[in-house]
């Protein structure tokens, strides 16, 4: 077991959300620009993404944290480690006060879409048993006359994080269509919203690159983790292809197929080019910092293109 430290916990539990949330917060003021009708930044939709990305890692992080440090009894002792949960803590307290603030300026719309795609991220790593499921189904039964005596079964339990593939899916809607479907909902709501995107940008161009771009990045975190997770028999993508090298390939097709439907678009040209760079520069052998770089391969070419319209 690794020993909990101030740097590490600093790390994992405010560097790392926010560094990822950066993402969140340049591709949505990329998509408030671009979709608006006056060609202006909209605060809403932009601090309900950042500030739901912080949580859902936030959380995550925060909950992995708490129980290595529960488990080791020298941690426990620590009174400068066990405060940096309190600060954690408050954090993310802020965070969810921001969200709620934005939200409250927003249709009801908004509202069920931000919890449609919060949800999942937030149960990413809880246990769903099924033994609820079953229960109720048994009384269901029981009332119209079935045996209510049958032999119970062990139910099962789902851990959304556990399934192959889940990871990369989750990534790649929840930050590209789930941040797409947010700015809609708001600036629709608003009367805002434009007809036409300018040039060189279309509706299919944000939410396509926008998905492919985040699920890769959520495989490569896994080629990152490889030797340790087919130890664990994690069963992530770069396990079941039993390859880094293989995995490897897959992202460059994709980022290709991405870059040469879109090949008008010099921003997300410049974007596959320089992922398809990170994908074979980052390996299970780079420092975990490094593979932030990864998860910006979309940010530094939306600032390229903010910058250039003055903003």
């Amino acid at each position: 077991m690794s020993i909990l430290t101030i740097p590490k916990l600093a790390d994992e539990l405010f560097l790392r959300p926010i560094v990822i949330s950066i993402n969140s917060l340049t591709l949505s003021c990329l998509m408030s620009y671009v979709m608006s009708a006056n060609g202006t930044l909209d605060w809403r939709p932009i601090t309900i993404c950042v500030t739901s990305d912080i949580l859902a890692m936030g959380a995550d992080h925060l909950k992995d944290k708490e129980e290595e440090f529960s488990s080791d009894r020298n941690d426990a002792n620590d009174p400068r480690i066990a405060s940096w949960f309190v600060y954690a803590r408050t954090f993310l307290i802020v965070s969810a006060v921001l969200l709620a603030l934005a939200l409250s300026q927003c249709p009801i719309s908004t509202l069920l879409t931000t919890a449609a795609f919060v949800a999942p991220a937030l149960l990413w790593t809880t246990p769903i048993s099924f033994k609820k499921f079953g229960l109720i189904s048994r009384h269901l039964l029981g009332r119209f006359g079935q045996d209510k005596h049958q032999p119970s079964t062990s139910a099962p339990t789902l851990v959304i994080k556990r399934i192959p593939g889940m990871k990369a899916i989750f990534n790649g809607i929840i930050r590209g269509c789930g941040i797409y479907t947010v700015v809609l909902s708001v600036l629709s709501g608003s009367g805002n919203l434009t007809n036409t995107l300018p040039t060189p940008w279309s509706v299919v161009q944000l939410i396509v690159w926008s998905t492919v771009n985040r699920s890769c990045h959520a495989i490569m975190t896994d080629v990152r983790d490889f030797e340790d997770d087919l130890k664990a028999g994690v069963p992530t993508i770069p396990v079941l292809l039993g390859s880094v090298v293989k995995t490897k390939v897959i992202l460059t097709a994709c980022h290709m197929l991405v870059m040469l439907a879109f090949i008008e678009n010099p921003y997300i040209m410049g974007s596959c080019l320089f992922a398809t760079a990170l994908v074979w520069t980052l390996g299970k052998h780079s420092p975990k910092k490094a593979f932030l770089f990864s998860s910006h391969s979309q940010s530094l070419f939306i600032i390229w293109y903010l910058l250039t319209r003055h903003i």
